[in-house]
């Protein structure tokens, strides 16, 4: 986003860097209360106070309008995050992304996203230049935190950052609107929480080196197996059906029938 007071575009008038933000704001929150079905370039001139001939001298067309509107909005540059400790770099990207969704430009960020699939024409790169750039950056924090030894090698980055990332995005869109206020003063707590969670289950299944494995790493589409040996476990635990052959139940103690009653054992 330029801070200029002005910005050229060739000879004459120097082009006015505030009435284009201004108007690329309007664009951006029309965008995203109204979706691109209604966005339409009065409705900006309307919203963002400033002359109508200034607007379609700049963006002759609604789709120019949105397409930077998009890039200076919701398009930066990736930033890196590597504290060197896991438990820092998973805290620090849940709080980003919160940030994120609770910004100014959060539901735009939504939408963009569900409509790339409507107007692939008009959203999809934006859309896919976005979410390259996020998974990479989450990605890369996995990758350097098993090289550090801090989970077993074979830690899962889809798992643990889906279960980070989705946790706080699903916080974000099933809180009420009345509670909004509420959820983002304490937000703050919310990732503190969140984070601690998942690196407790992310340690547990994936082990650092010499921790033992007290959650070995499942096969493919199977469960680990340490969730395996608590189902065995509580299966022996059961005592067999009545008159079950003890084949049937191995590893159990075949329950006995009670005596009829009115007889003595």
């Amino acid at each position: 986003m330029s801070e200029s007071a002005t910005s050229t575009t060739g000879p004459g008038r120097p082009r006015d860097a505030e009435v284009d933000r201004k108007a690329l704001r309007a664009a951006i929150e029309l965008y995203a209360e109204l979706g691109w079905a209604k966005f339409t370039l009065d409705a900006v001139v309307r919203r963002a106070g400033i002359g109508k001939a200034a607007v379609y001298r700049r963006w002759p067309g609604r789709e120019r309008l949105i397409a930077d509107a998009v890039e200076w909005a919701l398009v930066s540059p990736a930033i890196a995050i590597d504290t060197g400790d896991l438990r820092e770099d998973l805290r620090e990207l849940a709080r980003s992304m919160m940030a994120h969704y609770l910004g100014p430009y959060g539901l735009a960020g939504l939408r963009l996203h569900v409509e790339a699939r409507a107007y692939p024409a008009l959203f999809a790169g934006p859309s896919a230049t976005i979410r390259r750039s996020r998974v990479l950056e989450a990605r890369a924090i996995i990758r350097r935190a098993i090289a550090r030894g801090e989970l077993g090698e074979h830690a899962s980055p889809t798992l643990i950052l889906d279960t980070l990332l989705g946790g706080v995005l699903n916080h974000v869109l099933a809180t009420p609107e009345e509670l909004r206020a509420e959820m983002a003063a304490r937000s703050d707590r919310y990732v503190e929480d969140l984070t601690e969670f998942v690196l407790t289950a992310a340690r547990a299944i994936y082990p650092p080196p010499g921790r033992g494995d007290a959650l070995t790493p499942a096969p493919a589409g199977g469960l680990p197996v340490a969730v395996l040996r608590s189902q065995r476990l509580k299966a022996r635990s059961r005592p067999c059906p009545a008159g079950a052959a003890p084949a049937a139940c191995p590893g159990r103690t075949p329950r006995r029938r009670p005596p009829p009653r009115g007889c003595r054992p």
